[in-house]
């Protein structure tokens, strides 16, 4: 149990009073960066190698710059050089427009890049962000990568320093996970018995009861671009299977994963990939109770689990969201 709550979320560290939206996250890096020297570091030579062993007064940290291009989330400038930070929270990425107006800053300096930050993989953020805009570089850093970089420089790192850092990988792992474990809204989706782009080992419906795993395309269609809580399966006239999503992640497509899928249209555009939960309750099936066809459900999983029908569950489940 929290000890400390707002506005009925737990308070677990200190950067969680922030929020949790792209300027928060910004924000409690750049704290952490400038109070502990092992992180900038180690953050600097991820997205300029050949930089390190600057000193520490070389170096210095700015939020929130505003310019002719626009108000950037975070800067780390060095002798001659300028890396400017755009962040996201989810899987998207800064557009390539955004990141072009950022570009001038850098060729004014001298030298520098544009970096990109969310959970987006580095496959994935390569085939949404060019190498290179303008003739300045892009490098992408995923979120679960600063993770790593604490944990790599925590070992060395004592006092005060140790504190922020505990702070900011505490605050980052419950920002880059799945929705608050309190959301029980469920995603409920049709299976079949078709193969992704017509061929491969296994159909859509065996990835989900063989495998334990369930994927969707990722950007487009009103596909969700975070990831639920909970899946619900349904499939001849009734939803089968309910199961809490454990691990999620974006890959550029899905021959990435498995091989052995034809590559086609629908294949080979980036995917979001969902490891899954064993089942849970109701193990009977609970019938659709109106005609759904392919069409993707929220439904509350205590009104599925209870209700006698998916329509009944629907239904109070808006009632119950006003």
């Amino acid at each position: 149990m929290d000890s400390l709550t707002r506005h009925g979320t737990g308070v677990r560290a200190v950067f969680d009073l922030l929020g949790r939206d792209e300027n928060d996250l910004t924000a409690a890096l750049g704290f952490t960066l400038a109070n502990c020297s092992g992180l900038l570091e180690s953050i600097v030579r991820r997205v300029a190698p050949r930089l390190s062993g600057l000193d520490r007064d070389q170096i210095s940290i700015d939020l929130e710059v505003r310019g002719a291009g626009g108000r950037t989330d975070l800067e780390i400038s060095v002798p001659g050089e300028v890396f400017v930070f755009e962040a996201k929270r989810g899987w998207l990425l800064p557009s390539v427009a955004q990141l072009a107006s950022y570009a001038p800053r850098i060729q004014m300096r001298g030298g520098g890049a544009l970096v990109t930050l969310s959970q987006a993989s580095e496959s994935l953020a390569r085939t949404q962000v060019p190498a290179e805009i303008d003739g300045v570089p892009v490098v992408h850093v995923p979120w679960r990568q600063v993770l790593a970089h604490i944990s790599a420089v925590r070992g060395s790192c004592r006092g005060r320093e140790r504190m922020w850092l505990d702070q900011l990988d505490i605050y980052l792992a419950g920002v880059i996970k799945v929705r608050n474990v309190a959301d029980s809204w469920t995603y409920c989706v049709a299976l079949n018995d078709q193969r992704p782009g017509g061929g491969g080992a296994l159909t859509f419906r065996e990835f989900v009861t063989d495998r334990l795993c369930y994927f969707h395309p990722y950007g487009i269609s009103g596909w969700p671009t975070e990831p639920p809580n909970f899946i619900a399966f349904r499939w001849g006239g009734a939803v089968r299977r309910i199961h809490r999503v454990i691990a999620a992640e974006v890959v550029p497509n899905l021959l990435e994963r498995w091989p052995d899928i034809p590559p086609t249209e629908d294949t080979v555009r980036p995917h979001a990939i969902y490891e899954l939960g064993p089942r849970i309750p109701p193990f009977e099936q609970v019938p659709n109770g109106a005609q759904y066809r392919a069409s993707r459900l929220w439904v509350l999983l205590d009104q599925l689990q209870t209700a006698p029908t998916l329509a009944q569950a629907l239904s109070q489940s808006k009632a119950l969201n006003g």
